[in-house]
């Protein structure tokens, strides 16, 4: 039985159509830190512990929000 990622390796190596898809692939992943940080600066739902403590706290560090950005969420 063959594997499928030696598969999918070895269409890419023949391929540069599949070589570029899957590198888009590989590169547009995101953590979950930066896709939460998109959904805050967009006024989107979040989950609360995005909100306060540890997870804001390094979402302030690590990514370009700013405590304005979290203003809309209280109150």
């Amino acid at each position: 039985m063959s594997d499928p990622w030696d598969a999918r390796i070895q269409r890419a190596s023949m391929s540069p159509t599949a070589r570029k898809e899957m590198k888009a692939a590989l590169v547009t992943k995101r953590s979950p830190l930066d896709i939460n940080a998109r959904r805050i600066k967009n006024g989107e739902p979040v989950g609360d512990m995005y909100l306060t403590g540890r997870l804001k706290q390094q979402l302030l560090e690590e990514t370009d929000l700013t405590e304005a950005d979290f203003a809309k969420y209280t109150g």
